[in-house]
């Protein structure tokens, strides 16, 4: 029961702070956080559909090329952490509909730490964000390495083809935001998060 509650906070806590770098700083100024948040901005770019609909759909679509090789816990639990993150999105660009700092090199630094330390709490737990984190989780686990720098690579392709509909710059803010991202991914993983999740939880150790 201690390990499925560690799992659910996990979740909790990952998608809430990964809807909140996107909705709240990412996503205002075009800027992708991965491979399937460009897909969403794109989205939105031409047909206006909601940012968290389109990241919830991309990533559970992108999920399924890697089901068959993922523990069931680590799919059931990617699925809660899409949902979640998704609703979270569509929570956050409701109530604050207007770009945080209205400097968009802060915007582009906080929204990439928000992303960085949310998917890297999910990844922590085996638990990706869904879409190309489930691939870079996947190699992560069956080859080794880090899953940041899996996942840097897999979204380049992405970033290119949004900037090259909106606008060039998004490349460099893109790649920074990646690289930012990618190193607070990388370093989460690598360390103990449970002081670090217990105390947010109110969460008492049992003697």
């Amino acid at each position: 029961m201690g390990r499925k509650m560690k799992i659910i906070q996990a979740i909790i806590l990952g998608s809430v702070l990964q809807g909140i770098g996107m909705a709240l700083f990412l996503f205002p100024n075009h800027i992708p956080s991965g491979g399937a948040a460009g897909i969403a901005v794109l989205l939105n770019f031409w047909f206006q559909i909601p940012h968290g609909l389109t990241v919830w759909a991309v990533n559970f679509s992108l999920l399924l090329t890697a089901v068959k090789w993922l523990e069931p816990i680590t799919v059931i639990g990617t699925m809660g952490a899409i949902t979640m993150t998704s609703v979270s999105v569509q929570l956050f660009e409701s109530f604050f509909p207007v770009v945080i700092t209205n400097n968009i090199w802060l915007d582009l630094f906080y929204g990439a730490l928000f992303l960085g330390c949310g998917i890297g709490i999910l990844y922590k737990y085996n638990i990706s964000n869904g879409g190309f984190g489930a691939l870079a989780l996947l190699l992560s686990i069956y080859r080794g390495g880090k899953p940041g720098t899996a996942l840097f690579m897999m979204n380049a392709f992405i970033f290119l083809l949004t900037a090259s509909v909106i606008a060039w710059g998004i490349v460099i803010q893109a790649l920074i935001c990646q690289w930012i991202s990618t190193r607070m991914i990388d370093v989460i993983y690598q360390i103990r998060l449970r002081p670090l999740l217990m105390p947010v939880f109110g969460y008492r150790n049992k003697k």
